[in-house]
């Protein structure tokens, strides 16, 4: 009889177990200073950043309890998900609910919070209420479970804010992520021509971006043609024919171990009209000039507040909207950091941040929408512009 041998982690950690410990005493920290006992960890990115947890069945209720104090988290999960958590080093407990159990994952959630001794009108219990993780059914059975024997607090940026400065090892999956979306927009470019659906380029790019080596993104390239550029972004590839003297827009996120770097690339297919190669040229002079923006203690919304002035001075608008956002930890539907740059942001850049840096706008005829904007690294002295991918208008 043969037996089974397991010689290798089948989970492995991405990271380091001392940058682990040391998320994990951040966490710990930021909730001394909120006051909190706890936190209910939902978010997958979280779970992930903190504790090497990596799935994507997130859509069903799961969550971390995490003690202030020290003590190792509990989690509940559905049975699928039971082993991949028990593989992670730092959680102490794993309780499974099943479609026919019979309590709720809300009262399990309760119930771990009372055997940790959390119960009780002063106990203040973090939950990350900005979840997709978190649906509207499942915090209705949590808060019922709970019947007010918590204070529940909104502290869904808890961990997200821990999230936005990188460390080293992050920043060299940051810099991976850039080389395979270049080989994705490289592929795009050589790609795209009159005849080619848009789905063609969507293969075509994502085939090539994995046999370098990316990971799954967290979104597929939103890609548009013609009068579908209107979409700004937000459309995904269809049978469309590409054809010629229209505009072309492709958006990549390409991952490395789920952390993304993202650009968007606008390019004109044969002879756009002259509108088109206009706006184009006004949106890639406003990204160049807001580069001398991004450095170490400058406020995120200065950014936003320089792009947008210098984009109106060639006679178009981005009024009251953000100029990009920071990208770390990816997990559908988003690659989104907790981070704006918009004029309303509070934050201050700092090394280590990592962004996606773009302006967008539409042609004066209001026929197609054009972006332009690439990953950067904020560095002690400034930035680091991580593409190698030029923003040209014109192919071939």
């Amino acid at each position: 009889m043969t037996t089974f041998e397991r010689t290798e982690s089948w989970a492995p950690l991405t990271f380091d177990r001392s940058e682990y410990e040391a998320r994990i005493a951040r966490a710990r920290k930021a909730c001394a200073a909120a006051k909190l006992d706890a936190l209910l960890l939902f978010n997958q990115e979280s779970l992930f950043y903190l504790f090497g947890y990596d799935q994507i069945g997130y859509w069903v209720y799961q969550v971390a309890v995490f003690p202030a104090d020290g003590r190792p988290p509990i989690a509940i999960c559905r049975a699928p998900d039971e082993l991949v958590l028990k593989e992670s080093p730092f959680i102490g407990d794993v309780r499974v609910w099943y479609d026919d159990s019979a309590i709720g994952p809300g009262e399990m959630t309760a119930n771990a919070l009372g055997d940790l001794g959390l119960l009780g009108r002063r106990v203040r219990v973090g939950i990350e209420m900005k979840s997709h993780a978190l649906l509207a059914h499942h915090y209705d059975g949590l808060k019922s479970a709970l019947s007010g024997a918590v204070e529940l607090i909104d502290a869904s940026d808890i961990i997200s804010e821990l999230r936005l400065v990188k460390s080293p090892a992050e920043i060299a999956l940051f810099r991976a992520a850039a080389r395979f979306m270049d080989v994705g927009f490289a592929t795009a470019s050589a790609t795209v021509r009159p005849g080619v659906r848009e789905l063609d380029v969507h293969a075509a790019v994502l085939a090539r971006m994995h046999a370098a080596g990316a990971d799954i993104p967290a979104l597929p390239p939103p890609i548009m043609s013609g009068p579908r550029t209107l979409m700004q972004t937000h459309g995904s590839a269809t049978d469309r024919v590409i054809r010629d003297g229209e505009p072309f827009v492709i958006e990549i996120g390409a991952a490395s171990r789920c952390y993304h770097a993202v650009g968007v690339q606008s390019w004109a297919i044969g002879a756009p009209p002259p509108e088109a190669e206009r706006l184009h040229a006004a949106l890639v002079d406003a990204l160049e000039s807001g580069f001398e923006i991004i450095r170490p203690g400058h406020p995120v919304g200065d950014l936003a507040r320089h792009v947008r002035a210098r984009l109106e001075q060639r006679g178009y608008s981005r009024a009251g909207r953000h100029v990009g956002y920071g990208t770390g930890i990816g997990y559908a539907p988003s690659w989104l950091d907790h981070l704006r740059l918009k004029t309303t942001d509070p934050h201050l850049f700092e090394p280590g941040m990592t962004i996606f840096y773009f302006i967008g706008s539409l042609t004066a005829d209001a026929r197609a929408s054009l972006y332009v904007g690439e990953p950067v690294l904020v560095t002690e002295s400034g930035y680091e512009r991580v593409s190698k991918t030029p923003h040209r208008f014109a192919q071939g």
